[in-house]
């Protein structure tokens, strides 16, 4: 590994990765900056003058290797991010149903399709621990990608109004069963006045 190649992947791979997560959640998670200090760290020894030339000959492949699992570690967090998006549309019948621009049931398809694209991503991962991962990478990048296209799908202005109409509905049967108890409570004191 020389810096060309190392500087190649941040370029190429790590930007793209981290500049999406940032963009997406609107922060810097902590376990991202560490791995990045571990990178700047190593790069770092290159230009120590007490590190010996086998030891900084060293230093450009373990920079990778941080760099490569804080790329990774971006995908990963993007996609815990969208999911999470993606499992409350899921589980809100009335999102679900009229707050989307594809049918409930592509919906439902697209969205385990998504999940057994991670589970592959995963399982690429695992498999390539030690070796070379990088189809995880490419993996993670298609996972992400068919999430952005289903949380497109979302209409919001749809939604807007689903959630307006529930909280009308809700403040009605709340007024509705105020009513109720204040003229039950006066028709039952009515009553009891004549026992």
């Amino acid at each position: 590994m020389d810096i060309d190649e190392l500087f190649g992947f941040y370029k190429g791979e790590f930007v793209p990765a981290y500049s999406d997560l940032v963009g997406y959640i609107g922060d810097k998670p902590q376990q991202v900056l560490i791995e990045l200090e571990n990178v700047l760290s190593h790069l770092s020894q290159l230009f120590n003058p007490e590190v010996t030339p086998q030891k900084k000959s060293e230093n450009p492949q373990k920079a990778y290797d941080h760099l490569f699992r804080v790329t990774l570690d971006c995908y990963k967090l993007l996609w815990i991010k969208m999911h999470d998006q993606l499992k409350r549309i899921e589980d809100d019948d009335s999102v679900r149903k009229l707050g989307l621009n594809i049918s409930e049931a592509e919906f439902t398809m697209k969205f385990q399709k998504v999940k057994k694209l991670a589970q592959e991503a995963r399982g690429i991962e695992m498999e390539s621990v030690g070796l070379s991962p990088t189809a995880s990478i490419d993996k993670y990048k298609e996972v992400v990608k068919n999430s952005y296209e289903l949380l497109d799908k979302r209409d919001d202005i749809k939604i807007s109004e689903i959630k307006s109409l529930k909280r009308f509905i809700s403040t009605k049967e709340f007024l509705v069963g105020i009513v109720i108890g204040v003229l039950g409570g006066l028709i039952s004191g009515y009553l009891l006045s004549f026992i």
